[in-house]
């Protein structure tokens, strides 16, 4: 028995050793040049808009018209989603006069506004649109992209629940870890959930697209902390999703700051921040 002990619990120390230090380590961080960046949403179209919002607590407009997407054909639009037209948008006003070798769309929700739609039409048993169901799928947007700005660039979409904008940064930043000579574009988009799974929204936003253009540098630093009951609690900015609140403190000209989520704690350190 007590053999038995002591292999249990030399087996439940090496588990221990392999969580903290391979599957989920103390502490990480990555490291990019930010050359451009831009964001919108329904009535905050450009920087002032935006800067309005964040001495109003981030309160949204009401009633505001769809913004802009003037980027985008007109053919186009008019099968897009409204949350594709905003990241299509964004996308192709940074990539403007710019090369870009990759691309990264992040979004938590994606097209379900669309997914639920197209679950109501078959529960009604109505047939589901050919188009809809094309484009309900999580990389419609990067897809979009390209063929929009005819521009035959690798990219990739993903979703990573709280953290999905971290995820995307750290996507980034490996790629340029591998290409330092490269430049990057990451897309963070999002949209309330729609009925019914709006029960589940603990968050208060309206649809937005964020885009930032990445070199690899080491002018802003991210650094991941796990957290636990001991270091974990409520920050000014979780009732955000992340990528808006790294807008709002980048907004604010904050050089220091943090951003939480359940599971991980974000800490940047920005050694200028311009809006």
């Amino acid at each position: 028995m007590i053999m038995h002990y002591n292999i249990d619990r030399t087996v439940r120390k090496l588990i221990n050793n392999i969580i903290s230090d391979v599957i989920a380590p103390p502490m990480s961080s990555i490291q990019f040049n930010l050359q451009r960046l831009n964001a919108l949403s329904p009535g905050l179209e450009n920087t002032e808009a935006w800067e309005n919002w964040c001495q109003r607590n981030h309160a949204w407009p009401e009633g505001a018209p769809a913004p802009r997407t003037d980027a985008i054909p007109a053919m186009m639009k008019r099968r897009m989603s409204p949350i594709s037209k905003l990241a299509v948008q964004v996308a192709t006003e940074l990539s403007r006069a710019e090369h870009i070798d990759f691309v990264v769309f992040s979004s938590r929700h994606g097209e379900l506004q669309r997914t639920a739609t197209l679950l109501r039409d078959i529960q009604m048993g109505e047939p589901a649109s050919p188009t809809a169901f094309s484009q309900s799928v999580h990389n419609t947007a990067a897809g979009l992209f390209t063929i929009a700005t005819k521009t035959p660039v690798p990219a990739t979409s993903l979703a990573a629940g709280e953290d999905t904008f971290h995820c995307a940064l750290t996507e980034a930043t490996i790629y340029l870890s591998e290409h330092p000579e490269h430049r990057v574009l990451v897309i963070d988009f999002d949209a309330p959930t729609p009925e019914p799974y709006d029960a589940f929204e603990q968050q208060a936003f309206q649809p937005y697209a964020l885009g930032l253009l990445l070199t690899k540098g080491d002018d802003i630093r991210i650094d991941r902390h796990p957290m636990n009951g001991i270091n974990g609690g409520d920050t000014q900015e979780k009732d955000l999703p992340q990528g808006l609140a790294f807008y709002s403190q980048w907004l604010d000209q904050r050089t220091l700051f943090e951003i939480e989520s359940t599971r991980h704690s974000w800490r940047w350190h920005i050694k200028q921040a311009e809006k």
